[in-house]
């Protein structure tokens, strides 16, 4: 066998042990929805500082399902785009926020944290507390 084919042959093999543990480490380490009712509460901080607050049990398994949830109740209003990256929220009870306009977006906050997943990526846990705040940029 010439030496350049082994090259290729261990490079090839390596790329595949790579991604074998890429693939492992995202699976131990994503998120996990999770089954069953769960309690929540949802809260909208508009432009003004002021609260909307949302409770209850759901059985959704990601923020966007208890999004639409809540929508179908007819007191909750959304509006988005779905991106590369997920659901991008655009308005929130008849709210906009436009970041190319005034640099506004609505951040989502999980148990008081920065939410670190898009609304359609973000499990619901029993006794979640979101909350959507209008924000600008700095």
């Amino acid at each position: 066998m010439k030496s350049s084919t082994k090259k290729y042959l261990i490079a090839l093999a390596a790329l595949v042990v790579l991604i074998g543990v890429f693939v492992l480490i995202h699976g131990k380490f994503s998120q996990k929805p999770v089954q069953g009712t769960k309690a929540y509460t949802v809260e909208v901080i508009d432009d003004k500082g002021d609260s909307k607050l949302y409770t209850g049990k759901t059985d959704a398994e990601f923020l966007s399902n208890l999004m639409d949830e809540l929508k179908e109740k007819g007191d909750f209003s959304y509006e988005g785009s779905t991106t590369e990256y997920g659901l991008y929220i655009t308005a929130i009870n008849g709210l906009s926020a436009d970041y190319n306009v005034d640099g506004a977006y609505w951040s989502i906050m999980v148990n008081s944290e920065y939410g670190q997943y898009g609304a359609d990526a973000q499990p619901v846990a029993d006794g979640d507390a979101f909350q959507f705040v209008y924000t600008k940029a700095q």
